[in-house]
């Protein structure tokens, strides 16, 4: 039995400019940049900016609109929900205790084989090219730490 659910518009309008204030906040706590340069907390700042504009944008668009938007949520959609939820609280538990590396590869292979990948040469093998791209990007470029884990795969894998 699918729930109705009106103003779907501006609920979400309201929410993401909630969720974008909260980022906002948190970055305040971020250490600032060296001798007038952009600090960690510009590129945060400046996605949560675009959310909350758009948000805005979403909002004004939707009170103007004569007809208010109503949807139908039906228990696949509350599933096809959760269950990405659950494998990112998932990941981000698992983080600190397995590492980035391990983490990411099991996060991007299980995500994949979820949505849909069943070859076992194209799933595994794509989970783990992806990990060692964004290991090498986030810390060999980027100079960003990231968690070791217990096995400390990362120093094998980046390459710069």
């Amino acid at each position: 039995m699918p729930i109705r659910i009106t103003r779907t518009d501006e609920v979400a309008s309201v929410l993401l400019v909630a969720f974008a204030a909260g980022v906002y906040l948190v970055s305040e706590s971020f250490p600032s940049g060296v001798a007038g340069t952009p600090g960690p907390a510009l590129f945060p700042r400046f996605i949560v900016g675009t959310i909350a504009g758009l948000a805005a944008l979403q909002f004004v668009n939707a009170v103007l609109l004569e007809g208010t938007a109503e949807r139908s949520v039906t228990r696949d959609d509350v599933v096809r929900f959760i269950v990405p939820a659950a494998f990112l609280v998932g990941y981000a538990g698992l983080l600190p205790v397995m590492g980035f590396l391990l983490t990411t590869v099991g996060f991007l292979a299980v995500v994949m084989f979820y949505s849909g990948v069943r070859d076992p040469r194209v799933g595994p093998t794509l989970a783990i090219g992806i990990s060692i791209v964004l290991q090498n990007v986030f810390v060999g470029f980027l100079r960003v730490p990231l968690p070791e884990g217990p096995l400390g795969l990362g120093d094998l894998v980046t390459l710069f």
